[in-house]
């Protein structure tokens, strides 16, 4: 995928009724054009909401996906620290109002603490 488009793609607000993660494709096929793999490809997390989520191999690239994205306002970024029990933390990109997500490894040297991270490119 192409780092610095001409304009920037427009990630609709919601999937389809029969796939629900169709609007955060783009950004797993550009993760994977930037060097990034899909450990656990799309599943149901929780069978009562329906929560959907992937898993990614590496951390976001964050900067590229700021230029190469326009998000609605549904979809954010952030860190999730680790928790007790061994949950160890890492960053999602998610989209609150359907439960769809992608969680990635968080990059070394970031602060273990749960935190927002803004998506629009400053």
């Amino acid at each position: 995928m192409n780092d610095s488009p001409a304009q920037p793609v427009r990630i609709e607000a919601a999937g389809t009724e029969d796939n629900p993660h169709a609007h955060l494709d783009p950004v797993v096929a550009a993760e994977i054009g930037w060097g990034n793999e899909v450990v656990r490809d799309w599943h149901i997390t929780d069978p009562h909401f329906g929560y959907w989520d992937l898993t990614l191999a590496r951390p976001f690239h964050v900067d590229r996906l700021r230029a190469a994205f326009r998000f609605p306002g549904t979809v954010g970024l952030s860190v999730v620290a680790s928790r007790p029990g061994g949950q160890r933390a890492s960053m999602s990109l998610g989209d609150t109002r359907n439960f769809v997500g992608i969680t990635a490894p968080l990059p070394d040297g970031w602060p273990d603490a749960d935190a927002d991270i803004a998506l629009a490119a400053s």
